[in-house]
C-alpha cells in the first residue's frame, strides 16, 4: 500500500472501480456476493419455485419455498398479519369511508373528448352523448 499514496483521487477511484471480484474490498462491499452468485441463487430459486408449482400445494398457492438468503435483504415473509372477518356491510361502510364525498351539486361526471373528466348539467351531457354520435 505505500506505492499507493502518490495516486491522485481519479486514480484510487478507478483502482477500486475495477478491483477483481474475488478481492477483500470488492467482497466486503458487495457482501461476499459476487454477480455469478447472485445469478446462481436466482436460478435455484426459480427452479425450486417451477417445482412447487407442480405440487398439490403449488397449484393451490401454499407453502411457497423461501428464497435464498441473500446480503443487504432482510425476510419479510415471516411476519403474520392477522385479520378478522367482517360482515358485507361493514366492508361497503369502511370502503365508502375511504372514498371522496361525491359534491351534491346537480352536476354530472362527463368525459371529454380529450380524456378529462368534467361536471356537467344532465341536459349538456345529454347534448354531449348526442352530438358525439
Amino acid at each position: 500500500m505505500s506505492d499507493l499514496r502518490g495516486l491522485g483521487l481519479l486514480e484510487a477511484i478507478d483502482l477500486v472501480v475495477y478491483l477483481p471480484e474475488d478481492s477483500v474490498t470488492f467482497t466486503d462491499v458487495a457482501g461476499g456476493w459476487t454477480l455469478a452468485n447472485q445469478l446462481a441463487a436466482a436460478q435455484v430459486d426459480e427452479t425450486r419455485v417451477l417445482i412447487w408449482q407442480k405440487t398439490k400445494d403449488g397449484q393451490k398457492g401454499r407453502k411457497a419455498p423461501k428464497p435464498i438468503p441473500r446480503p443487504g435483504f432482510e425476510d419479510t415473509s415471516s411476519k403474520n398479519f392477522t385479520a378478522k372477518p367482517v360482515s358485507i356491510k361493514e366492508m361497503q361502510r369502511r370502503m365508502d369511508a375511504r372514498r371522496a364525498p361525491v359534491p351534491d351539486d346537480g352536476l354530472v361526471d362527463y368525459r371529454a373528448r380529450d380524456g378529462r373528466m368534467i361536471r356537467v348539467t344532465p341536459k349538456q351531457a345529454a347534448y354531449y352523448n348526442r352530438k358525439s354520435r
